[in-house]
């Protein structure tokens, strides 16, 4: 996957995920052709969406004390006047997703796309209250002061005036990761990155506080074999200073052609000073499901990356493959996976679970309405232990809720993201997009997510000297080599669902 926001999540695997787990995370695109109505449930989108974790120790959030990126500066926000009347006159139709690319994944990311279908209907009318202080007359002012007076008259771009304004409109809700804008080529690239196949680098990507971390990294891509770790830390693309940038924007500038080159400036916790890695991208088909069985075990333990148009489909081969060499038992990993669309999470929860509800949908006047489970379920009476982190997001808390509340199995790990809102995309004329978080969604048992996350049954970190552990590399490592990577969450997970 390319990399992504995670809320800012961003997960953003390859290239640049927020989160895409907001029911609507990390970010909300519509679905491949044939999928079914989108839906982000998810996270850091920034955000968002996260790839496999691969070699050296997974680095802790915060990046080293002698290259921490300084806060964002602050803008003067022509942004918070403008964006309204312009999205007043540009919104055409709409498309609804539950939030996913988490702030911050990008691959990273973290959004979550919501069930729904694109629509397309009159322009929505903006109603401003009586009340409203907003005075668009302002906004002109700057403008025409801009227009007129900034000494690089032929630099000046009206289209960048105009996207930097409604950015910084979004920017100013603070739904980080969730309700944000995207450029023309910005939305192509969700698009895209939503299929499965993309060129990239093959690493996630997702911001945590001011810093764009690389959570986990696809093994064999590009990312990993130039020496990219999961833990680094983002400071510049190209020598462009990446502080103050979201995922989505990062995501854009390390994205690019196969065969062409992106140079990053990275921050690794225990090197003194930063260093540069160019790294030649390539065409990367990231399955979003990989499973194997622990070794000496007959427990599967299968994950998950992200919840693209074909994760389900994967999901019913890998279990059906699991049972049939032999799997009793099952360890579900979702950690660092920044959510996508909300119908892909239904269906997998349905793997799982025999009867119920999956989520709970909220709009703003309080009206809720309950998604059920889908009947046929491949695996729902196996023993069963869910491994969650903070960088699971949108549709990840929405399937790890859903077994939880239900009794169905442990969560193990530590508490999400905390994306919680069912996106739509409405559209702009331009080809660009806004992803507003219009509904919330809650667990079966009507527990909000949003901003709070999902404690887990058992809360487990992962020690600064370990790092997350994939099936891919069960066979080379062995049960020695996995406990050598001092993978805490995972260790846990499997002492429990031995248990059972």
């Amino acid at each position: 996957m390319e990399p992504n926001e995670r809320p800012a999540a961003a997960p953003a695997w390859g290239t640049a995920n927020p989160h895409l787990t907001s029911v609507q995370p990390p970010a909300s695109v519509p679905p491949p052709a044939g999928s079914g109505p989108p839906a982000w449930s998810g996270p850091p989108a920034g955000a968002p969406g996260a790839a496999p974790a691969s070699g050296g120790a997974q680095a802790p959030w915060a990046s080293p004390v002698p290259y921490a990126p300084p806060p964002p500066p602050r803008r003067n926000g022509i942004a918070g006047y403008v964006a309204v009347a312009l999205v007043t006159a540009m919104i055409v139709a709409a498309v609804t997703f539950a939030g996913g690319l988490a702030a911050g994944a990008a691959l990273v990311g973290a959004a979550s796309i919501g069930d729904g279908s694109a629509s397309t209907g009159p322009i929505p009318t903006v109603v401003t209250n009586p009340g409203d202080p907003t005075d668009f007359g302002l906004f002109h002012e700057a403008w025409g002061i801009l227009k007129k007076h900034y000494v690089d008259q032929p630099g000046l771009e009206s289209k960048d005036l105009t996207y930097g304004a409604i950015r910084g409109l979004t920017k100013a809700i603070g739904d980080t990761g969730h309700t944000r804008f995207l450029t023309p080529d910005e939305l192509r690239q969700e698009q895209t990155r939503m299929s499965g196949t993309f060129a990239g680098i093959g690493a996630s990507i997702e911001q945590k506080g001011t810093d764009l971390v690389i959570p986990s990294v696809i093994p064999g891509a590009p990312a990993d074999r130039a020496g990219v770790r999961a833990g680094d830390v983002i400071l510049a693309v190209d020598g462009k200073d990446a502080t103050g940038k979201t995922t989505t924007e990062i995501v854009s500038e390390i994205r690019g052609p196969a065969d062409s080159t992106v140079t990053l400036t990275l921050g690794r916790s225990g090197q003194a000073a930063p260093f540069d890695i160019t790294i030649t991208r390539a065409v990367i088909t990231n399955p979003a499901v990989s499973w194997a069985l622990y070794p000496g075990t007959t427990t599967a333990v299968v994950r998950l990356e992200e919840f693209t148009g074909k994760s389900s489909a994967q999901m019913i081969q890998a279990l059906e493959a699991a049972e049939a060499a032999g799997a009793t038992r099952f360890v579900l990993d979702l950690r660092n996976n920044p959510g996508g669309y909300l119908g892909e999470a239904v269906k997998i929860a349905s793997q799982f679970l025999a009867e119920g509800i999956v989520l709970i949908q909220q709009d703003a006047n309080g009206t809720q309405k309950e998604v059920p489970v889908e009947k046929g379920g491949v695996a729902t009476t196996q023993p069963l232990v869910v491994l969650v982190d903070n960088g699971s997001a949108s549709s990840s808390e929405i399937l790890a809720g859903a077994i939880q509340d239900a009794g169905r199995g442990k969560t193990v790990g530590e508490t999400t993201f905390g994306t919680g809102t069912v996106m739509d995309t409405f559209n702009l004329s331009d080809g660009s997009a806004l992803l507003v978080g219009t509904v919330e969604w809650l667990t079966p048992d009507g527990h909000a997510i949003w901003r709070k996350g999902i404690t887990p049954d058992v809360v487990v970190s992962i020690p600064s000297d370990g790092r997350i552990v994939v099936p891919a590399e069960f066979e080379e490592l062995g049960a020695s080599g996995i406990t050598a990577a001092k993978d805490a969450q995972l260790e846990k997970a499997i002492e429990l669902v031995s248990q059972k």
